[in-house]
């Protein structure tokens, strides 16, 4: 059998040991893919005086689990254009408190004693964990956009008033007359205007980064439409006039009409009751001011309270009860004058409506309802500008209360690139043990079935399986076949028996096994015969390796002159015999050997 030789093994299923390295880590990869989560994390700090005592800046109880609450999760998700279930990303959000070891032992000292902890954190730790398939750019984007979301939620909810003042949409076809249209439209530009008049006087100096615009800008806009637009929609409906079904709407004229007189007659109510406020108000103080005693009985004059008011600090701005009231007062006025005016102008337009079931041409309705979806069109497009504006405006105010100590950091639940190099080490050194174990088997198989138990080389089978595989095959150029016998086998085993016939047969055969300088097939044919082939053995070649093996036989029967050995030797060359079948080769070799057997004893007969 032949002898254990492990890099012998690994050379012979090299192969073998590759793929087995290659599909174990693939294995793994594959696996630890599954498995693969990540978890991006990011560092958030409330830096409002109250957050101490558990406070928003409005002075409401602070709730972090607002951070991934349904509104928030829904904001960052449409922002994101991610698809998914709100439920799966909300489960996967923690928020945890850090809190320094110092505070901690506090904490723990007060739970001890039985006491209340008050102590509420200002940092705070937010975590997403998402799938592996979904990818660590899912993971940083969405916790990215969940707080940019949270981050508006927060500022609209706690300091910011939310914009919700979206324009009307579709009016025509919710069945509203022409007139309806305009003044609905009228009372979104207003309302718009408004809003963006009490922003230019809060945030004279912001100026939005994704729009462009101020909003100096955007009420500048909304106040040339007040102008222009909004007096050109009510010319054309007046102009004809435009109806559509002019009963129903002289019933909301007449409606609203109505409910401006009422407002009028409730705010002269209420105009009434704060002017005997202010009276009674006036009275009180007056009161007080004529007689006003010192601790020590010194009467004081009111221009003493007034200094010593200022001196506590009121302020310029402080304002009294006798300012609100007054404050109060006048604006009831200004919507008095308002509702008189709009009142007036509704009686006008239900003057110009009255007893018209319908007005215009189909030409003039087709004008004026395109006229009122391109100003709905407009009013949205810039709604859309204000919005964008004020979402950056809340960004950028809720980093005053907001603070984001470090980025987001994302980082898997397990080290693929670890995983792989392991798999690789453990399968290679798997696949090394697994081909010198499968060496080692094919060694005993062949040895049992293949190898010729007293020469200890490849037997007959082995010779057929071999001259099988390359009977299909065109042999190469100097593809040699020996054919050597061992010519006294039979006079030494009937001579001295079959051990030192065998022992003989054994020499010969590592000596064979000895020749040439390549690998090539050695095997024993039975009998004292063996058959050699070799390629890149030229005819030349091959004559040389005779003469080596002969001096071989010479020095070995020089040491054993008892048991000497004598053998024949013939061999067949692809290029001298032209053939380049392998069994046409072995015959041309044996036919060749059984002539130099006839010469050696024709010779033999002749000497006697």
């Amino acid at each position: 059998m032949k002898k254990f030789e492990i890099l012998r093994y690994l050379k012979r299923f090299s192969m073998l040991i590759f793929l087995l390295t290659m599909a174990g880590a693939a294995m793994i990869y594959l696996y630890a893919q599954g498995k693969q989560q990540y978890t991006a994390s990011v560092v958030l700090k409330y830096t409002n005086d109250g957050v101490k005592d558990g406070y928003a800046p409005d002075g409401s109880e602070l709730d972090v689990n607002e951070i991934y609450s349904s509104t928030v999760i829904a904001q960052a998700m449409d922002s994101l254009g991610a698809s998914g279930r709100l439920t799966t990303v909300r489960s996967n959000c923690s928020v945890t408190p850090i809190i320094s070891e110092e505070q901690e032992k506090i904490n723990d000292a007060l739970i001890e004693k039985g006491e209340e902890v008050t102590y509420f954190p200002d940092t705070y730790k937010v975590s997403l964990v998402v799938d592996g398939k979904l990818g660590g750019s899912y993971a940083r984007n969405m916790l990215d956009a969940i707080m940019q979301s949270y981050c508006t939620y927060y500022t609209e909810k706690y300091v910011e008033q939310k914009l919700s003042l979206n324009p009307s949409r579709n009016l025509l076809d919710n069945g509203y007359d022409y007139y309806e249209c305009v003044r609905i439209l009228e009372n979104d530009t207003n309302d718009m205007h408004d809003f963006l008049m009490a922003k230019r006087e809060s945030y004279p100096n912001f100026r939005s980064s994704q729009t462009g615009y101020t909003y100096k800008d955007l009420c500048a806009i909304y106040s040339e439409l007040k102008k222009y637009e909004i007096p050109k929609l009510y010319a054309y409906v007046l102009d004809g006039p435009q109806i559509r079904d002019g009963k129903i709407l002289q019933e909301f004229i007449a409606n609203s009409i109505a409910d401006s007189q009422n407002s009028e007659a409730v705010g002269a109510q209420q105009r009434s009751e704060i002017e005997r406020l202010i009276a009674s108000y006036v009275e009180k103080n007056a009161g007080i001011l004529k007689s006003y005693f010192t601790e020590g009985g010194d009467n004081v004059s009111s221009n003493y309270i007034l200094g010593t008011i200022e001196d506590a600090g009121a302020g310029e701005k402080a304002i009294t009860t006798y300012d609100n009231l007054i404050l109060e007062l006048v604006g009831i006025d200004k919507t008095i004058a308002a509702d008189k005016i709009d009142r007036q102008f509704l009686e006008e337009t239900l003057t110009a409506f009255q007893n018209v079931s319908f007005g215009g041409t189909e030409e003039e309705h087709a004008k004026m309802e395109q006229m009122i979806n391109d100003y709905e069109n407009e009013l949205q497009e810039y709604y859309e500008i204000v919005n964008t504006s004020s979402k950056e405006l809340n960004l950028y105010i809720s980093a005053d209360y907001l603070k984001m100590v470090s980025s987001v950091r994302v980082a898997p639940s397990i080290n693929i690139k670890l995983y792989i190099m392991l798999a690789l080490v453990l399968f290679f050194v798997i696949g090394c043990c697994g081909a010198v174990l499968l060496g080692r088997l094919s060694d005993i198989v062949d040895y049992l079935l293949y190898i010729d138990k007293k020469t200890g080389m490849p037997n007959r089978e082995k010779l057929n399986i071999y001259i099988g595989e390359m009977a299909g095959k065109v042999l190469p150029e100097a593809f040699t076949c020996f054919t050597l016998n061992l010519d006294n086998l039979s006079e030494l085993t009937k001579r001295f028996g079959y051990t030192v016939g065998d022992g003989v047969l054994k020499d010969f055969a590592g000596l064979v096994q000895l020749m040439g300088d390549t690998e090539g097939m050695r095997g024993y044919n039975g009998v004292g015969r063996f058959v050699v082939f070799f390629e890149e053995c030229s005819s030349k070649k091959a004559a040389a390796m005779i003469r080596i093996l002969d001096n071989q036989v010479e020095e070995y029967n020089s040491l054993n002159p008892e048991y000497p050995i004598r053998y024949t030797a013939a061999w067949a060359t692809t290029e001298e015999t032209d053939t380049y079948e392998i069994r046409e080769l072995l015959r041309l070799s044996q036919k060749k050997w059984k002539q130099m057997e006839k010469e050696k004893k024709d010779k033999t007969e002749e000497e006697t």
